[in-house]
């Protein structure tokens, strides 16, 4: 690490890793650095955190949508064996400017760009499982926005059944709440939908009803299903099967905001900004209770409420790029 200068404030914290913001001497470049101390349970090894990351960018070809890691450098200190990951600097995350309404073309930006990073994880086998304005980098001098090295903590692959780490409750889909174990890709775009309000409105979608954390879940959907409203059968058959499905009867009755968002009728917040019916029939896509109705990223590019911001154009019926 003689060619990092490491600044001593802490950028942020993660479960297994300290990151910094350094300065490449040789060339006077920016640079994050996350650093995973020695972990006595790891004493002869790689933590189980940075072998995930490793084995993500292996699976995971370089683009221009997920931050650039330049490399990692394992020096001896105190006696120890410590690692470090060297990451291009991202120090804002979309947290940073979605905390109010963006201007829609500004939005439509965003999004289009976000749909591209999902997008680019899905096409290679990659589940972000994570996703919310604190896990996306901005550039904000070249509006660019990118997936951050937090996925490293949250990823799982397509097709597995065992998932790591821990993820953020407001932007969780609902089969995840109640128990799947086999989902896949939709639940990123579950995600998507949520990112996409809050973008619109500068407030969280989902806040979670209740402060029990025992029942952070049941919390969770109990708000979900009272904008969406309960679904039924015909909306997601195979409801009923999932292991943590319950008949929520006392929920049966309750006040709903009526936000079928495609059926009349858009939440208030989302009604003032003023989403057009193109936008409010994407978000509906998203936002869809039966992940295998819910719209892929591929698709979601395709969707005429972005189709001035994604490249995409209509040529004689047919969907062509410009």
């Amino acid at each position: 690490m003689e060619g990092f200068d490491i600044m001593p404030e802490i950028h942020r914290e993660e479960p297994h890793s300290i990151v910094y913001r350094g300065l490449f001497r040789y060339l006077n470049n920016f640079v994050l650095i996350k650093k995973f101390p020695y972990n006595h349970a790891f004493p002869d090894g790689v933590p189980c955190s940075l072998s995930r990351e490793l084995l993500l960018y292996q699976k995971l070809p370089p683009s221009d949508y997920v931050i650039t890691r330049f490399g990692v450098v394992s020096p001896v200190e105190d006696g120890h064996r410590v690692h470090y990951l060297i990451y291009e600097p991202f120090f804002y995350d979309l947290a940073f400017i979605a905390v109010r309404p963006l201007p829609h073309t500004v939005f439509k930006k965003l999004l289009v760009q976000l749909l591209r990073c999902v997008n680019h994880c899905h096409s290679n086998g990659v589940i972000h499982r994570n996703l919310n304005p604190r896990t996306l980098l901005l550039d904000t001098t070249q509006k660019i926005l990118k997936i951050g090295d937090a996925i490293g903590h949250s990823f799982t692959f397509v097709g597995e059944t065992e998932h790591p780490g821990t993820v953020t409750l407001a932007y969780q889909a609902p089969e995840v709440l109640l128990g799947a174990t086999d989902y896949s890709t939709p639940v990123d775009m579950w995600a998507v939908g949520c990112i996409f309000a809050e973008m619109l409105t500068g407030n969280v979608l989902f806040v979670r009803f209740g402060d029990d954390p025992e029942e952070a879940n049941k919390q969770q959907l109990y708000e979900i299903f009272r904008q969406l409203g309960k679904p039924t059968l015909d909306q997601w058959p195979g409801l009923t099967d999932l292991p943590a499905w319950k008949s929520y009867q006392e929920w049966e009755g309750g006040p709903k905001m009526k936000a079928r968002f495609y059926e009349g009728g858009l939440p208030q917040d989302l009604a003032t900004v003023g989403l057009v019916e193109a936008g409010a029939d994407l978000l509906s896509k998203m936002l869809s209770f039966d992940p295998h109705q819910r719209i892929t990223a591929e698709a979601a590019l395709k969707h005429p409420y972005l189709w001035k911001y994604s490249g995409y154009q209509r040529n004689d019926g047919r969907l062509v790029i410009n």
